[in-house]
């Protein structure tokens, strides 16, 4: 990625609502310049544009995050919860990985504990048949310290960009 690119990618992960002109005013380059860069971006490495709600405002209380522990991986269950959490707009992640004795992770808001505890029962029904462990922590939206934004992790990317260049 060459650093005019670069340096676009940064300004949208700040703030995505600025336009291709007030862009190109921080950049020191043409709007026309902004917009072709914008639109290879977009291509390639973008895969959309969202904004973080204030999920309190939205009835969102709880999020959990839920921890599974697979005996083992398999494409048969990977359908089912792909499956399963199609139909589940709460779901907002769902991984492998590895990590304290756990092979699966899944983040998902819920209104309120009743249907937290709902929405765990049809997810272990789905999940019985395969031999998994289900842990979850829950946090609610009002002991929020920092929500999880792209704009957060800016920083970071230009720390780390910045170490390449060194």
């Amino acid at each position: 990625m060459k650093n005019k690119e670069k340096e676009l990618l940064f300004q949208l992960l700040r703030n995505s609502k600025l336009s291709d002109r007030e862009i190109a005013k921080k950049l020191k380059t043409s709007q026309s310049t902004i917009t072709r860069n914008r639109h290879k971006l977009e291509y390639k490495l973008i895969k959309s544009y969202t904004i973080v709600p204030n999920l309190e405002k939205l009835g969102i209380n709880l999020i959990a995050f839920t921890l599974a522990k697979c005996a083992q991986s398999s494409d048969q269950l990977d359908k089912k919860l792909s499956d399963f959490i199609e139909t589940r707009p709460n779901v907002v992640f769902l991984g492998h990985g590895e990590g304290m004795g756990k092979t699966m992770i899944m983040i998902s808001f819920h209104n309120n504990f009743s249907d937290f505890t709902e929405f765990m029962r049809k997810t272990r029904s789905v999940c019985s048949s395969f031999g998994e462990t289900l842990d979850s922590f829950i946090v609610s939206t009002d002991k929020l310290l920092r929500t999880l934004t792209m704009s957060n992790a800016v920083e970071f990317l230009v720390n780390k960009q910045q170490e390449k260049n060194i």
